[in-house]
């Protein structure tokens, strides 16, 4: 019997974590003997089990990817280490992540090498080609979160316990490498078209090679990025847009956030590529499904309300993030969930016959403005509506009807609006309730990114033209602009600076994986957090005892202790 080390740096690690894979094979130590996985069958399951490691960082609460940010912050949970910058190299969120990239990486070197002596098939190259693809996926997930990392490119079937870090810009030459060759006539991935939004596709490498030359032009040794390898090549931000253009591929979109994002509608062109989530290939429908839907919202209740969603109250919408909506911007209304009905799923099942308990008030709403939204009630549906104004002093608190801070409002219950676009109102999510689960894939790349890669690349360019028409092409997403705005929503290459791309990749892409790692590319990490985070992060809270800011994570302590080669921790642990 061979056994397949899943992580050989840490392999001790491996055996601590959890997992919500689909396929009873993995058996976290190691798997059934190589001649399975010689044979058409097993070579299929192997690669369907490196695909099954991506809901491993997907099913739980996206920590790494939003937390200690601008726009999300502490609802009813309080005081999270990872939001507070209070976290150690010890920390068992930061473990499992680099834990389970590694699992993901080493089953993918195993479908790599098993691809070289199984029996031929029609998929045996694409299944080689998804697997290269989930590896420099991943890698590319590491080396944003760690910097250098160690590099592995082949399958272990013993425990290998030396791995020293593999210089950064040899970590980032591979991914680029890698998604260079998968994008190109020569990779035997498919396309976008013939493999749907859960299998690696080529519009999808051309993606994420598009965003890996951006975050690598972004290395320039400068800002809080000192700390790490100056690797910006010169030529990246033109290759980021040139490739984001190709993923683009003369699209605009089609559908508006709300229809895009909708359960019934997930596989629609404004999607790439998707992490796959559904009862019938999880192995338990009630816990294994995404957590995204009850990640971004005020705390909706417990069973005695089953009909509203879960929400776990770590990460509430910011006061920042609702503001940076104008009135004009119709992605307001169909990103939160303005209006709540007696119950939260009413606003699907029964939108004109249910009455709607509270009305979350736009930033920019007056008086005049929620006046002539009560007058607009043709089913009288608004007759004993709460207002709440979404402003920073003397809104009211939904739980109980008192005039309360943003920050109060965030900690009660019912107190702030919730993000609705990755709703599953599907009978069976709702009757999960309480596991906060839903089968909602997680989308991770998409046209209206594409757009903001372009965009922002441009900008780097000092083309503020050419991002400016980027945005302005985003912006005509249907339902995107109010009637009679269409001025007010103009971008002029004038307002092109990082920040405004910020702020638009925030309108776009709120409640998506990405505020972290955003302004950690842009240098932007440590004064947004410390500008504008509404539980008080200070610079004090983002620099450790060496000084240093931490705009890395650490690398996990057990990882060091168990590796025989030396390897030096990140600044700031």
């Amino acid at each position: 019997m061979k056994k397949i080390y899943f992580f050989a740096v840490i392999t001790g690690l491996s055996l601590l974590t959890g997992c919500s894979g689909f396929l009873d094979q993995d058996n976290r130590s190691n798997v059934a003997s190589s001649d399975f996985y010689k044979t058409k069958v097993g070579f299929s399951n192997l690669t369907n089990a490196a695909y099954s490691t991506l809901r491993e960082l997907y099913n739980a609460q996206p920590l790494l990817f939003v937390a200690g940010t601008d726009i999300y912050a502490d609802g009813k949970s309080q005081g999270v280490t990872m939001s507070q910058y209070t976290f150690t190299a010890d920390d068992s969120n930061i473990k499992n992540f680099y834990v389970r990239c590694y699992k993901g990486i080493q089953l993918a070197n195993s479908v790599i090498a098993y691809g070289e002596t199984t029996e031929e098939s029609t998929v045996r190259l694409q299944y080689i080609d998804e697997a290269r693809f989930i590896r420099a996926w991943y890698y590319f997930q590491l080396v944003q979160q760690f910097g250098a990392v160690a590099l592995n490119k082949k399958m272990f079937d013993y425990a290998e316990m030396n791995h020293a870090r593999t210089p950064l810009s040899e970590v980032y030459q591979f991914i680029i490498d890698e998604f260079t060759y998968l994008a190109s006539s020569d990779s035997k991935l498919l396309e976008r078209t013939s493999s749907g939004v859960g299998r690696a596709n080529k519009r999808a490498a051309t993606f994420f090679l598009a965003k890996a030359y951006l975050t690598r032009g972004w290395l320039d040794g400068q800002g809080y990025e000192a700390q790490e390898e100056n690797i910006a090549q010169p030529t990246d931000f033109a290759n980021a847009s040139k490739y984001a253009l190709q993923a683009i591929n003369g699209e605009l979109p089609a559908s508006s956030i709300e229809k895009a994002f909708d359960i019934a509608n997930e596989n629609n062109a404004e999607f790439f590529w998707s992490v796959q989530f559904s009862a019938a290939s999880v192995s338990n429908p009630v816990s294994d499904g995404s957590n995204q839907q009850a990640q971004f919202g005020s705390y909706l209740g417990g069973s005695e309300n089953p009909r509203n969603k879960a929400i776990d109250g770590n990460f509430a919408p910011a006061l920042r993030l609702q503001q940076m909506y104008t009135r004009g911007d119709a992605r307001l209304e169909q990103t939160f969930m303005l209006e709540f009905h007696q119950t939260y799923f009413d606003y699907y099942s029964s939108p004109t016959t249910s009455a709607i308990k509270f009305y979350y008030a736009p930033a920019w709403a007056t008086d005049a403005d929620i006046a002539a939204w009560k007058a607009d009630d043709p089913n009288n549906l608004k007759q004993n509506t709460l207002v709440s104004k979404t402003i920073a002093v003397g809104g009211i608190a939904p739980s109980n009807g008192a005039p309360a801070s943003y920050k109060d409002r965030r900690s009660q219950d019912y107190g702030n609006a919730c993000i609705k676009k990755f709703d599953d109102y599907s009978a069976a999510s709702i009757s999960n309730r309480s596991t906060s689960c839903s089968m909602h894939d997680v989308v991770v790349a998409r046209l209206g990114e594409a757009y903001l890669i372009a965009a922002e690349a441009y900008m780097k360019q000092n083309k503020p033209d050419e991002a400016a028409q980027m945005i302005n092409d985003l912006r005509k997403r249907p339902g995107t602009i109010k009637t009679g705005y269409e001025t007010d929503m103009t971008v002029a290459n004038s307002d092109i600076t990082v920040d405004f791309i910020l702020d638009e990749r925030a309108r776009e892409l709120a409640g998506e994986y990405v505020r972290w790692t955003d302004l950690k590319r842009t240098h932007k990490l440590v004064e947004y957090a410390t500008t504008y985070n509404e539980d008080g992060i200070t610079e004090t809270n983002m620099k450790g005892p060496d000084g240093k800011y931490k705009t890395l994570r650490p690398i996990p302590q057990a990882a060091i202790d168990l590796n025989q080669t030396k390897v030096d921790q990140n600044p700031g642990f």
